[in-house]
């Protein structure tokens, strides 16, 4: 999969913006806050009508504009499709497919895209709810049960928490609790069990990018910790777990688990078990990245991982993703540099920001397109 045209339309930085965008390796170089960040960003924007950077839809939107625009033709599949995305500072977004108009969901799995950027490194040497984000970010643009469920479950696991409080406060009966227990538990089952196949799937993949990048023996170790019910559900044979035999058992486990939890629940106002408490752990000789893992460590960890997502995206769509490098290359050695590309060799298309052109090593730069952008303006070599 690739994109061929990127249009932008008071989208952060950018008044106005039209990019013809060569395949292969593409190199976007330019100084900081010229916009390299915001570029990609569109990218993703135009793929998914989603951001992984904005948490509301104000920040897509330029300053003085009460609406953003992004188009993206794309090919996928073999086949040309235009997607089209408008966002309005209130947060109304209107999708567009090929013209006509879609819900958001209606883009699950259709053009996949893997951005690497900043927040990647801080969800390998951060807190559980990064792994988590990420996980559940990555399934949910690739999956549409999975984002079924997620939003199901999360909007049960709000529920509860507010009547906990309620509860505490003798305003309701702790009976009260029990529909959105076991709502929490048969949503909460189908997350659980999707994340660990995830998990299963991503885990060779990024050791094996991890192999490629570094060049050394080292094995990246990833393993999803699930807080409830989980071990044996993840021996289970995937008829058994297609049948539904698995998450039968996972929802009996975390409706028992809510249950005896619920009096200690209800004190701290909280839901203290289910799949919102679970994490991805990262090993390297066995210990945690997060914590014995050096700065450079960590960033190959991260790269690998994303690495390992692109090759399963391509393995659950059928079609290999187009890869966004955000300043990867930074804190990164020669050695590593190379790596990266080495590791992007299977990509159709990728493109890569960075500050200094010659931080690309030599032989990709002699193979590549450059783009310079210089306050929101792009020349090419």
């Amino acid at each position: 999969m690739r994109i061929g045209h990127l249009h932008l339309r008071e989208f952060r930085s950018y008044q106005q913006l039209s990019l013809d965008v060569p395949g292969g390796v593409l190199v976007v170089h330019g100084p900081n806050g010229s916009g390299k960040t915001n570029l990609l960003e569109g990218i993703c924007v135009a793929a998914s009508g989603d951001s992984p950077r904005a948490r509301t839809s104000e920040e897509l939107v330029r300053a003085g504009a009460e609406h953003a625009f992004v188009r993206g033709d794309f090919l996928a599949r073999g086949r040309r499709i235009r997607l089209e995305i408008g966002v309005a500072r209130t947060g109304r977004r209107q999708v567009k497919i090929d013209g006509a108009v879609r819900r958001r969901e209606d883009l699950i799995g259709l053009a996949p895209v893997e951005l690497f950027w900043a927040e990647d490194v801080e969800m390998v040497r951060g807190e559980a709810s990064g792994r988590r984000r990420m996980v559940d970010r990555e399934l949910s643009l690739i999956s549409r049960p999975y984002a079924h469920h997620l939003a199901r479950y999360r909007r049960a696991l709000e529920q509860r928490n507010k009547l906990l409080k309620f509860v505490r406060e003798g305003r309701e009966g702790s009976d009260a609790l029990d529909p959105w227990d076991r709502a929490l538990a048969r949503h909460g089952a189908r997350i659980a069990l999707e994340r660990s196949e995830f998990i299963k799937a991503l885990a060779p993949e990024a050791q094996e990018a991890h192999g490629v990048l570094t060049g050394t023996g080292e094995a990246l170790v990833l393993e999803y910790r699930a807080s409830v019910g989980l071990p044996e559900a993840q021996r289970l044979p995937l008829e058994e777990k297609e049948g539904g035999s698995a998450t039968e058992g996972i929802a009996e486990t975390l409706l028992k688990a809510l249950a005896e939890q619920r009096r200690g629940d209800i004190a701290a106002g909280v839901t203290t078990c289910g799949p919102h408490r679970d994490d991805l752990q990262l090993l390297l000789a066995g210990r945690a990245v997060r914590v014995f893992g050096s700065q450079g460590e960590q960033r190959s960890c991260a790269v690998a991982i994303r690495m390992g997502l692109a090759a399963v995206a391509r393995a659950m769509t059928g079609e290999p993703p187009l890869v966004l490098l955000d300043d990867v290359l930074s804190e990164l050695d020669g050695r590593h540099r190379r790596g990266v590309f080495a590791a992007c060799a299977g990509s159709e298309q990728v493109i890569i920001t960075c500050c200094d052109y010659e931080d690309i090593p030599a032989e990709v730069r002699s193979a590549s397109s450059l783009f310079e952008l210089m306050e929101g303006a792009v020349s090419t070599r």
